[in-house]
């Protein structure tokens, strides 16, 4: 001891030192700097302050630094730094750094499985994360993409799990016949708990939680902005007998269920959310079904009109004040509405230039000049070639109409794509091929490009055969490639940048 009267102010700026993480932006440790390194006195909210102004302004100092406390305390929770995503309250923040200086987290003490290998590809900054437990699913049913994307950034993953369980690779169906590949026989399932995953990066992952009921199947993901209210949509239980469900959590470790109005038989495909509300919706037997909620926990079942029976919409979108629904088969539709109920057809695509060529829509993305971007398939012969048709680009401002843009030829078998900070990601498989037809699968494939015209390989991309590429997914910042291997084993490859 000194003998000297503590500062508190010092003691404060002590304190941020040890406290607060080092990769706070830049602006906001420059604020908390600025906020707790003036000496009492030097907070002068008018020239030629008096003693007991001064005195005052001292006291300011001292509140500021307390604000600035509690400005770095918001920061983390609304960065997922204290529950969401990949971590839980018990749970300190990593000092293992991501590839671009993003904060990876440590393995939390409470999670409840072995978190996941992650090994880094040579000579790139992308990430391979294995060891999950192996997919399962009814026979009937391909394996489903267990890898969301959260709008507050990070990523949440649902995995249906069963023990003692095994899950063969199985082809899609809708694969050319050349490209099917018989595996071991899929042990059918009728029970499996859903395990919740968390992660900052896509790489590295922590079990969180396990949803509520058996045999729930997660099909898609929407946030609100107020609570951090993470919305999954789905259904419980094995076709015929499911029952359209909706999970909610503010923290990804404690969900909710609810079954919706009306859903006996019924399989959720689909949720958004906008300034109404949360929108959901499934594609019934003869319509399309709408539900509607304010919260993502009480939901009312919506009397729809205008849209196509004969096919349900692909995706939905929040627009302005209301919704957009896209169609992207090879009469590529755009419909509108502004209560989920009433839609009206706001855009239709041209119409082929040959009586032999055809179109399809694919998935949208965000394009880095802020517009949208929907990387389709152009066909000729009356039917999609086998290997390789075309990417048919199309592009939009407003998600509500479309313009076809380039038709530049595939890198491989694609999957799926998604926009990356600098550009755009497609995964697949890579394809051998005889006299220009495919013999057989290749190995995992993943394409990166600035323009989407102009694709080249991944760097270090390990050889990985028979595998199923299930989505391609982005937060703003990663991207995450979600595959299974020939024995139903999940794997992500997850990367910041696209080389």
């Amino acid at each position: 001891m000194t003998g000297k009267p503590l500062d508190p102010e010092q003691a404060i700026r002590d304190w941020l030192a040890e406290s607060v993480p080092s990769q706070l932006p830049a602006s906001l440790k420059e604020a908390l700097e600025e906020a707790t390194s003036r000496p009492a006195g030097r907070v002068e909210p008018w020239s030629g302050a008096s003693s007991h102004r001064l005195r005052w302004a001292g006291r300011v100092a001292a509140v500021a630094a307390v604000l600035a406390i509690a400005v770095s305390g918001l920061y983390l929770f609304g960065h997922g730094r204290t529950a969401l995503p990949g971590t839980s309250p018990s749970a300190s923040p990593g000092a293992t750094g991501s590839p671009d200086g993003r904060p990876s987290p440590e393995p939390a003490t409470s999670s409840p499985w072995p978190e996941p290998t992650v090994v880094a590809l040579p000579g790139s900054t992308w990430r391979l994360a294995s060891a999950f437990p192996a997919l399962v699913a009814p026979d009937s049913e391909p394996y489903r993409s267990p890898v969301f994307a959260l709008a507050s950034g990070g990523f949440v993953a649902f995995v249906p799990t069963a023990s003692g369980q095994s899950s063969a690779y199985q082809s899609s169906d809708a694969r050319p016949m050349a490209f099917r590949t018989e595996g071991p026989t899929r042990t059918p399932v009728s029970s499996w708990e859903t395990r919740v995953y968390g992660s900052f990066d896509g790489a590295h992952w922590i079990g969180q939680s396990v949803l509520p009921g058996n045999t729930a199947t997660v099909t898609a993901v929407a946030q609100s902005g107020v609570g951090v209210e993470i919305v999954a949509v789905g259904w419980t239980g094995v076709s015929p007998n499911t029952t359209a469900t909706a999970w909610t959590s503010s923290d990804g470790q404690t969900w909710s269920a609810v079954a919706m109005p009306g859903s006996n038989g019924v399989e959720a495909v689909g949720v958004v959310h906008g300034p109404a509300g949360f929108l959901a919706w499934a594609n019934g037997p003869t319509s399309t079904l709408m539900w509607a909620s304010g919260d993502g926990t009480s939901w009312r079942r919506l009397e729809t009109s205008g849209l196509p029976a004969e096919v349900g919409p692909d995706c939905l979108f929040s627009v302005g004040d209301g919704w957009a629904a896209a169609i992207s088969g090879d009469k590529a539709q755009v419909w509108q509405s502004t209560d989920g109920a009433r839609w009206t057809l706001a855009w239709q695509g041209p119409a082929a230039t040959s009586p032999v060529e055809g179109y399809y829509m694919g998935p949208i993305a965000e394009s880095p000049d802020g517009g949208y971007v929907s990387f389709g398939e152009a066909t000729q012969g009356g039917g999609p070639l086998e290997f390789p048709s075309d990417i048919q680009i199309w592009t939009s401002k407003d998600l509500l109409h479309w313009t076809r843009a380039s038709r530049v030829p595939r890198p491989g078998w694609v999957d799926d794509f998604t926009a990356f900070p600098s550009g755009y990601v497609a995964a697949g498989q890579t394809v051998s091929q005889n006299g220009g037809e495919p013999s057989q699968y290749g190995s995992l494939g993943v394409w990166v490009s600035e323009d989407g015209e102009s694709w080249r390989p991944l760097a270090g991309l390990p050889s990985i055969a028979m595998v199923d590429v299930l989505s391609v997914v982005g937060d703003g910042a990663s991207v995450v490639v979600t595959f299974v291997d020939s024995s139903g084993n999940l794997q992500m490859l997850a990367g910041h940048e696209s080389k």
